[in-house]
């Protein structure tokens, strides 16, 4: 060897920051190791020092690159154990270790033995020299193209590795249809990308936004690692570092890539608005020769293409199961979660509620403020129900709760707990809105937990309690479904276009009780079949409530039994006309004009008229049903509460609402005579009425000696069969006549 091999120049000092390059020397030579070592002290390729290995056979060399898997340049001596073993080991090295990355320099001391050009070509052998030609320059030249060799080598391998990593980590990315999933599959295949423990975050949008608009307040962490991960699920403004946090929303908002001192954020570029940002706590640099440029692009763009379908999946999801008024579920929603959850077997129970009024709220504040009303509502639902396994809203007002049944929701506990949320008034705007909620209640069982079923027991528990008006709450029973399917049949019978229904009017007379005279008429409905066949009537007014006719039937009757009663011949002045109303007609606001129409067409002063209700229709203090009752007042009809003693019987509340007097229910009466404890009732009754001034009339009188308590109880009105059954107007008359002498006629 020459002389300059054994001078090297003084090299810059310079410090490596990175893993040195593996060199191993194989050679039987131990002078040929250490001259090598000395010639390449000190040098450095791309800020790596080389770091060299020795071998003083071929089965030594093997042994090190068998445990060593990223030698970069190897130089091997041709003859060593054998003339051959030099090329014994490079075919070792490419055959058998199927080693085709360390770059092979062979190197000779003797001329003779140099390897043939297609042993060369066979084996991928980067250069072949004689020792005695390898001045220091040649070996540092050749060792510096063998890593550029190794470098360009491993670079292809290593994009091959990634791109199949893309396929799979594309596959496993887009496979996924909920946005969570999604999210986190990206950030677990950052780290296998880059080759290491990567912080990383993925914000972005939850849902499509509206009209392509980007607001910054909806971009959301949706999954993180490291030193970001509490901040999943929590909107992006939580970032407490600056420089991140403004890095990822420009660069969502830009679409461009942006950097911040320590890492960059990468755009998630979509068609459909789903703004987004990858962000990855790395350097730049450092990323580019982890991953490479190229890899990086095509990775975000595999990203945002999975970004892409599963915000749209997620966007129909959405319309599916999420209620856009409320953000509650929605039916189907609901539908496939209590599915889910009867497939576990679990006890469930169904609550069916709406709030009682609704149509009410909507006339007075509007659709738009109304549906606020509900979004506060279903708040409030989910607040009362943390525990719930999903609440829906139905339609309309309408809300269904799915608990888990048995012990753990007592039906009692579900109506308390709502009870309790209600109390306080809802807030909008400056309005104070009281709500109440009615509950319609159906448990599954083992052999019973179909959803479309439990929910319509449930709606037929809860109609149970509208058509009742007394009660807030009711608990499916088989009998309600038989009362619901009659009530279907009947209400056919009112809606049917081949007059399978008459309507008609009867009268009944009401006397005073002091003498007997006549003082006023109930009018009474009556449904009668083509064939003549009189129908009950409260089951066809349950009909009619149900549905929905009520208020068209309610105004037919004041027009028809106005004018029927204004046409009576040999009435006083004073007689009036009794007519009932359904607190269906009540919540309407079409009533007053209904009344007010009938009451010109017949030429019927109000003052002749008194307006019967039930005592369910002031449960909720509905302050729509008091204005109509005091305007009623104001109008000078009377207003009395009609089958007193049968429903809520709270003497409490008679003295605070507008009315004028109470009907004792003919329950009472009909066995007062015989039954000491019926007719303390009925004394109790009279003695309190009396007390707050109101007029008090008895139904089903039918015997003298009925009526005879009732005077000697001082009652004011008798109603019966002593007196007359209900009859049409044309029959009147011959009563009216009858009862013109007081006390001779029933006497």
């Amino acid at each position: 060897m020459v002389m300059d091999f054994l001078a090297p120049s003084e090299p810059a000092v310079r410090t490596a920051t990175r893993n040195p390059w593996k060199i191993l020397i194989v050679d039987d030579d131990p002078d040929v190791h250490e001259v090598t070592k000395i010639a390449v002290a000190g040098c450095m390729f791309e800020n790596r020092a080389f770091e060299l290995l020795h071998a003083l056979s071929a089965r030594e060399a093997r042994e090190i690159l068998e445990e060593q898997q990223d030698i970069a340049v190897a130089l091997v001596d041709v003859v060593m154990e054998s003339d051959t073993a030099g090329l014994g080991l490079v075919s070792w090295i490419r055959s058998e270790l199927k080693n085709h990355f360390t770059r092979l320099i062979l190197r000779t001391g003797q001329p003779g033995y140099a390897p043939q050009t297609d042993v060369i070509m066979k084996f991928d052998i980067d250069g072949y020299t004689e020792k005695a030609e390898l001045s220091r320059t040649k070996l540092i030249t050749a060792v510096v193209t063998g890593l550029r060799g190794y470098k360009l080598v491993m670079s292809l391998e290593t994009n091959r590795r990634k791109l199949q990593q893309l396929n799979a980590h594309f596959s496993a990315i887009v496979e996924k249809n909920a946005l969570s999933e999604f999210a986190s599959a990206v950030v677990e295949h950052v780290s296998e990308l880059v080759g290491q423990p990567v912080d990383c975050l993925l914000c972005g949008l939850e849902s499509l936004p509206g009209y392509g608009a980007f607001d910054r307040t909806n971009i959301r962490v949706l999954a993180a690692t490291g030193c970001f991960e509490d901040k999943v699920d929590l909107p992006v403004d939580v970032i407490s570092d600056d420089a991140v946090r403004g890095c990822v929303v420009k660069c969502a908002e830009t679409r461009e890539t942006c950097r911040s001192s320590t890492g960059v954020a990468l755009p998630l570029v979509t068609r459909n608005g789903m703004a987004g940002a990858l962000y990855l706590d790395v350097a730049e640099d450092l990323l580019e020769e982890l991953v490479g440029s190229e890899l990086l692009k095509l990775f975000v763009s595999n990203v945002a293409l999975g970004y892409e379908k599963t915000g749209l999946l997620e966007h129909i999801r959405n319309l599916a199961y999420v209620d856009r008024i409320t953000g509650l579920s929605t039916f189907s929603g609901f539908i496939e979660t209590f599915q889910r959850n009867a497939a576990k077997c679990t006890p469930l129970l169904v609550v069916h509620a709406d709030v009682q009024r609704f149509r009410v709220i909507v006339d007075g504040i509007g659709d738009e403020k109304a549906g606020a009303v509900l979004k506060k509502t279903g708040h409030r639902l989910s607040q009362t129900f943390p525990d719930a396994l999903t609440i829906a809203r139905k339609e309309k007002d309408e809300f269904l709760i799915l608990l888990k049944g048995g012990d753990a929701n007592r039906v009692e506990d579900v109506v308390a707990r709502v009870e309790e949320a209600f109390q306080e008034p809802i807030t909008l705007d400056d309005n104070q809105i009281s709500l109440r909620m009615r509950l319609g209640f159906a448990a599954g069982t083992a052999d019973n937990q179909n959803a479309e079923q439990l929910v319509r027991f449930a709606s037929i528990a809860l109609n149970n309690v509208r058509q009742q008006g007394h009660t807030s709450h009711s608990v499916f029973h088989p009998e309600m479904q038989e009362a619901a399917f009659e009530r279907l049949r009947l209400a056919s019978l009112l809606t049917s276009s081949s007059n399978q229904m008459e309507f008609s009017v009867h009268y009944q007379p009401i006397m005073l009780a002091k003498d007997e005279s006549l003082a006023s008429f109930e009018a009474l409905m009556r449904f009668r079949t083509p064939s003549g066949t009189f129908m009950n009537t409260a089951r066809m007014i349950e009909a009619a409530e149900a549905s929905g006719l009520i208020t068209e039937i309610g105004a037919w009757m004041f027009m028809t039994s106005f004018s029927e009663f204004s046409r009576l011949q040999g009435l006083s002045g004073d007689v009036r006309l009794n007519v009932n109303l359904s607190p269906q007609q009540v919540q309407t606001n079409r009533i007053y004009k209904d009344i007010e129409d009938a009451a010109s067409a017949a030429g019927l002063p109000l003052h002749r008229l008194v307006f019967e209700v039930t005592e369910g229709l002031f449960l909720s203090n509905d302050q729509v049903t008091i204005s109509l009752l005091n305007w009623l007042r104001d109008k000078g009809a009377k207003v009395v509460i009609d089958d007193f003693g049968t429903g809520y019987s709270s003497f409490s509340y008679l003295r605070k609402l507008p009315v004028d007097g109470i009907k004792i229910d003919r329950s009472f009466i009909m066995n007062m005579d015989q039954d000491a404890d019926e007719l303390a009732v009925v004394k109790s009754i009279i003695a309190v009425a009396k007390a707050l001034d109101l007029d008090v009339t008895a139904e089903g009188i039918e015997t003298i000696t009925q009526r005879k308590i009732m005077q000697e109880l001082q009652c004011d009105y008798l109603q019966g069969y002593l007196y007359s059954k209900p009859q049409s107007s044309d029959g009147l008359s011959s009563f009216i006549e009858k009862s013109i002498e007081p006390g001779v006629a029933f006497g």
